[in-house]
């Protein structure tokens, strides 16, 4: 040892000194001071709800035009086009701005989406990354689904308490003659593992943790919000098998996404007696009756169902026939009046998140007739297995919904092969998250790719493959000042077709001095410039928000775009005349160096 360190233990004898310094003055006086305590903070009182008079309530209808009638088999879950139409009454609100129902219903606004067709995720109700204006520009965001766990922080969601006629529409500054909300409890697209549910009550995600939620709880605050189409409350599994007391493998919390949540039987038979006995009460509390009117008819806003059952088909066919069982006397009086589940029931629900999807992310060579069509459903627990056995017992006119959908590639087969017709994808916000600028079509083309999009030169390369986004952070494009898309998928973007506002915002007399004379007609034209890629480029490098709103508009309109050409494909005949045109779903995954992943797909052959 240093001589010239400090011996061993010599902190010791410093607090001894410093203990030696304390007069004895000193030490009485710090022992007589009394502890004050500090009161605790009395929680404000929970306020109560507004007290809504009868309403009538939306309706909605699913009309379907046509369908794959050659190759359909007896299942009848084929490719098909329709339109779901949501009818609401405009509400009327007096001068103290409470309801005025003295002429409700005698306008009421309608709202059409054509299947196949998109629903808009949001976060805590917003579209991501868009502003109010920039929400009126997108397209596909006619239906944007709200998860009611986001607004849980308190003991009463915030937008229960508004005192607008329609709470969720005008809270979220949506207008409602636009947009549908539809509300959940859940986020359909949350993997994470939870704790259990219990007969009492199912565990809901906040942004402060884990809060228990019952289903009386459910059905008051949807009586309270309104939303146009209300969510079954269900008990959907998020805990994996095996795991106890929150102890998980990280191997197998990896598994999980796209290859199925495996559940234990005990598990999955406690999860179908309680969702039906929740779907039961639910029916009976979201009735609305006036008690000024007894005879009117009963009305309940629409209702989706999530199809449940996990990576079990007979689980899942079993559920789907609780739905069209016939009730007793005693669960009729609980739904007050329903023969069977199904008839109050709009439309049905998949949640993919949860479901076996990489299979459909890897090539698959397929061919359009009942032979090769089944042979997806070889397997018994394959993705188009387990959709069919639910679908299988249910009515075949009522909207098919499929959340979290993982790629385009998933979403053709779901609709080649199970004729779902609304999806939810949210990896196109994704995309946007890591810069990406989606670019395809449906049917592919069978044109090589440009340069700059590519990478390398075409002439040099034999990779047959088209890239269905392209990372704008890559340092190639800081000089590339061509459109976001060579396919011209988005023929009506406002990132590639920019427009200019009607009125400007003059902010003090040099803006009107300035505006006064101008007689440039660049200035004065309806059209702007579109936006490159270089200059997309140089707002993700510098941290501008725009560059992801930008990027969130374009993308939003190319998947548009995708399901308004399968829209088109199947009018008047089958739905494909080959599966040539569908080269574009054989897609793989890879991820780049330089963020996120990416689609590739293989080019198809000419039509």
């Amino acid at each position: 040892m240093d001589s010239a360190s400090p011996p061993h233990g010599s902190g010791v004898s410093e607090v001894g000194s410093y203990e030696a310094e304390m007069t004895a003055g000193n030490r009485e006086r710090v022992q007589k001071e009394p502890k004050v305590k500090k009161p605790r903070p009395k929680k404000p009182p929970i306020p109560t709800l507004p007290n809504r008079p009868h309403r009538f309530v939306p309706s909605a209808s699913f009309e379907i035009h046509s369908s794959s009638q050659e190759s359909e088999d007896s299942t009848g879950h084929r490719p098909r086009t329709g339109t779901f139409t949501l009818r609401r009454p405009k509400p009327q609100t007096s001068r103290n701005g409470t309801d005025d129902t003295s002429n409700e219903g005698k306008s009421s606004y309608s709202i059409k989406i054509e299947t196949p067709g998109l629903i808009c995720g949001a976060s805590r109700g917003i579209v991501k990354h868009l502003s109010r204006d920039n929400v009126q520009r997108a397209r596909g965001v006619e239906w944007i689904h709200v998860p009611l766990e986001e607004f849980l922080e308190y003991p009463l969601p915030v937008p229960a308490l508004h005192p607008s006629p329609l709470p969720l529409h005008t809270f979220l500054t949506h207008p409602p003659e636009r947009h549908i909300l539809s509300l959940s409890l859940r986020d359909p697209g949350d993997n994470r593992n939870m704790p259990a549910n219990t007969n009492a009550w199912v565990q809901a995600n906040t942004v402060r943790g884990v809060r228990k939620v019952s289903v009386e709880d459910w059905i008051q605050w949807a009586r309270a919000i309104r939303p146009d189409l209300v969510w079954a409350f269900l008990d959907t599994p998020k805990s994996l098998l095996g795991s106890r007391q929150g102890e998980v493998d990280e191997e197998m919390r990896e598994l999980v996404r796209g290859e199925g949540r495996q559940t234990s039987q005990k598990r999955i038979t406690k999860c179908l007696e309680r969702s039906v006995a929740w779907t039961l009460r639910l029916m009976g509390g979201l009735v609305e009756s006036s008690p000024d009117e007894p005879n009117t008819p009963i009305q309940r806003p629409p209702i989706i169902v999530p199809l449940l059952g996990g990576c079990n088909p007979r689980a899942r066919a079993e559920f789907s026939r609780s739905l069209v069982e016939k009730l007793d006397n005693v669960d009729q009086q609980i739904t007050k009046g329903l023969k069977k589940i199904d008839d109050a029931v709009t439309g049905y629900a998949f949640e993919m998140i949860d479901l076996p999807t990489n299979a459909y992310s890897t090539p698959v060579d397929l061919t359009f007739s009942p032979e090769s069509s089944s042979e997806g459903e070889k397997e018994e627990n394959s993705l188009t297995a387990l959709v069919k056995a639910s679908l299988r017992s249910l009515d075949k006119s009522k909207p098919r919904i499929a959340h979290s959908t993982p790629s385009p590639h998933v979403m053709l087969r779901l609709i080649l092969e199970c004729g779902i017709d609304l999806f939810d994808a949210p990896w196109v916000a994704e995309a946007a998250d890591l810069g990406i600028a989606l670019d395809f079509e449906f049917p592919a083309r069978n044109e090589p790719m440009g340069r700059a999009a590519s990478g390398v030169d075409s002439a040099k390369t034999d990779d047959p493959q088209r890239l269905v986004g392209h990372n704008l952070f890559d340092e190639r494009f800081a000089q590339d000042f061509g459109p976001l898309g060579e396919l011209g998928s988005c023929s009506s973007c406002w990132t590639c077709h920019p427009t200019r506002v009607s009125e400007r915002i003059l902010h003090s007399k040099v803006d009107e001095e300035q505006w006064q004379d101008s007689t440039d007609q660049r200035e004065t034209s309806s059209t702007i410039r579109s936006f490159s890629r270089a200059y997309i480029h140089h707002l993700l490098h510098t941290h501008e928000m725009s560059a992801y709103a930008l990027l969130h508009l374009h993308n939003l309109s190319v998947v548009d775009s995708f399901f308004a050409n399968a829209t088109k494909r199947s009018s008047g005949r089958k739905w494909f005349d080959s599966i040539e045109p569908m080269s574009y779903r054989r897609v793989s995954l890879t991820k780049p160096g330089s963020g996120g992943e990416r689609w590739r797909t293989p080019e198809g052959k000419e039509d």
